[in-house]
């Protein structure tokens, strides 16, 4: 497996930081996320990379939990050059007397034990903590070197490697479909195996992130047989008590469900996760919020059915007020403007365990043109002056996180005004993660009826910021307001 130190010790400049980060890889599934970066990747930001072996280990002293000074370090000797070659001799680590490298090493591991090594800031060079790496592995980063830069070609070399038996090339093999556009994953619909993907999917040893992954492949190459395992996935028949895993990832199940069947998988999705029956029925939040997820990548991101299929499902959560701002701002952003009434009940009615709603839906009223938005406004103001307040200033924060340089946005448009663009500013409400839920996926373009996601031209930190604010505006939301804080009503 991987060194349990961190992968990367090089000292970081900041030019270098940011090199970084603008290289960053947008996730290309909205439905997985890359859980490091990839070797390719890091190869490539490297100057020099090694197979190197462990000729001299740190004195086990240094390794113990109280030790103290510098740093343990180990002396490791090269084996084979995979990248810098002159780099490695200039350095004096190659050739007849070529002198060991030395590398802060933090865990202890026989002398002999072959090493991945990286390194920067020649002629000198600045090296990585090791990463442990056997013939197999060292035989899988031999061949990165000689694969198409992208393409289904590229894929096809990792898709070998799924569940590999060196759990070390099954989590890089992952991060490299986690990171490449879709339309290359679709490009292997010829070469992908329903019936593996679906035995991965079941086995509930698979991690929820990978999971999520052959979801979104099955999507692509399932047949009614494999639609039909998945849907009994979604109500839980068949899975046994013992194996709750097999439903984490389930935003990505609902959307291979959809993907297989079409709209009238949709009714099976309200059923089990959204619609509620008046007579107490309870749905787990993590279940509905999963559902949210999926919904939204639909109306978002794909047209595997048509947006006015997927609003009236997320609609069905408006019967649900202590659960409608999960979809207010959905309702708002595609400017549907069906549901102006039903949120001025729910802001009037709202109570101490949901009066957070109101918020939402001040924005969503301001977002709309029509006139009887601005005048529910008007009413809502007398009722709740602060949550009216509150709500332009999360409005203002949102456009800010939108405008991606830190300046602050344009003041809204008034309601009954010609202009709809807060509408498309609004982002969606996201809730607190759990194992299974994936985070809301960024926007991407519009995807062919059989996709399931698409790459973004976004950068990775104008989304760290947003997510900081989302973070910031969900605890100030659900756990900040008590009884007594927003007005009558």
């Amino acid at each position: 497996m991987r060194s349990s130190v961190v992968r990367n010790s090089i000292p970081l400049t900041l030019a270098a930081l940011g090199a970084m980060i603008a290289a960053a890889p947008v996730r290309a599934c909205p439905f997985c996320s890359a859980v490091s970066l990839t070797f390719a990747q890091e190869i490539a930001q490297s100057e020099v990379a090694v197979i190197a072996k462990l000729v001299e280990p740190p004195p086990a002293t240094a390794l113990e939990p109280t030790a103290t000074g510098p740093l343990p370090k180990g002396k490791f000797e090269v084996v084979e050059v995979l990248k810098g070659g002159d780099l490695v001799a200039a350095a004096g680590h190659a050739g007849a007397d070529a002198k060991p490298i030395e590398t802060i090493m933090l865990d202890a591991q026989p002398i002999g034990t072959t090493f991945l090594l990286m390194g920067v800031e020649p002629p000198g060079l600045v090296w990585s903590s090791p990463i442990r790496v056997g013939e197999r592995a060292i035989a899988y980063l031999k061949q990165l070197g000689d694969l198409p830069e992208k393409g289904p070609e590229r894929l096809t070399f990792f898709l070998g490697h799924l569940e590999d038996e060196d759990e070390t090339l099954t989590r890089d093999a992952y991060d490299e479909f986690a990171v490449a556009p879709y339309d290359d994953v679709k490009g292997l619909k010829a070469k992908l195996d329903a019936a593996q993907l679906l035995a991965w999917i079941e086995n509930p040893k698979v991690p929820a992130n990978r999971r999520r992954l052959y979801a979104t492949m099955l999507g692509i190459c399932g047949t009614p047989a494999e639609a039909e395992r998945i849907a009994a996935i979604l109500e839980g028949k068949g899975v046994a008590a013992e194996q709750p895993e097999v439903r984490n990832g389930l935003d990505a199940l609902i959307a291979c469900h959809v993907a297989l069947e079409g709209d009238k998988a949709l009714d099976l999705v309200d059923r089990l996760f959204l619609a509620r029956d008046g007579k107490g029925k309870e749905v787990p939040f993590t279940e509905t919020y999963a559902a949210v997820m999926a919904l939204r990548f639909l109306g978002e991101e794909s047209d595997l059915v048509p947006r006015e299929r997927v609003l009236k499902s997320l609609k069905l959560l408006l019967d649900e007020p202590k659960l409608a701002d999960l979809v207010i701002a959905d309702l708002a952003r595609w400017q549907d403007w069906s549901a102006i009434d039903r949120l001025v009940t729910i802001f009037k009615d709202a109570q101490a365990d949901n009066i957070f709603v109101r918020e939402p839906i001040v924005n969503y009223l301001r977002a709309c043109p029509l006139p009887e938005a601005a005048a529910a406004v008007k009413e809502l103001e007398a009722i709740d002056p602060e949550a009216v307040r509150r709500a332009a200033t999360l409005a203002g924060l949102a456009g800010i996180a939108a405008a991606g340089d830190g300046s602050a946005p344009p003041p809204p448009p008034p309601a009954g005004g010609d202009d709809t663009a807060l509408a498309k500013t609004i982002n969606p409400v996201v809730g607190d993660e759990e194992p299974g839920v994936a985070a809301a996926p960024p926007p991407a373009a519009t995807s062919p009826a059989a996709q399931l996601a698409k790459p973004t031209p976004n950068t990775t930190w104008k989304w760290a910021i947003w997510a900081g604010i989302v973070l910031t505006v969900a605890v100030l939301a659900r756990t900040m307001l008590k009884p007594g804080v927003s007005g009558g009503g």
